[in-house]
């Protein structure tokens, strides 16, 4: 059974390879025969229209943060700590002899 589907394996990709050979067809008559695209051309096309329109876009992005002063504000903040209290470190709980937890993670190497 194994050497039969090997066979026809081979058979299909063999088949597959010989039908993509190139056809040897001509341009039909009514046709007009396109001009060669030059270098320059082709990397325009293919490299500057994607790399203008990343630009754009990372601009249409960063303008409303540049118009509304987010960037240079969120440097200036202080950093918030959400469910912590409210009066900082200062407020958490000191542990009051050896075998508390309150206050850190109780790690032992």
């Amino acid at each position: 059974m194994r050497a039969a589907t090997r066979t026809i394996a081979a058979g299909v990709v063999l088949a597959a390879t010989v039908l993509a050979a190139p056809v040897g067809a001509e341009v039909p008559e009514g046709w007009s025969e396109p001009k060669d695209v030059s270098l320059l051309d082709a990397l325009l096309v293919l490299g500057g229209i994607p790399l203008g329109l990343f630009v754009l876009i990372a601009v249409l992005v960063s303008v409303p943060g540049w118009v509304s002063g987010a960037a240079a504000a969120s440097t200036t903040t202080d950093i918030e700590w959400f469910g912590g209290p409210r009066q900082g470190t200062s407020e958490l709980a000191d542990p009051d002899d050896e075998d508390s937890k309150a206050g850190g993670a109780s790690v032992r190497w």
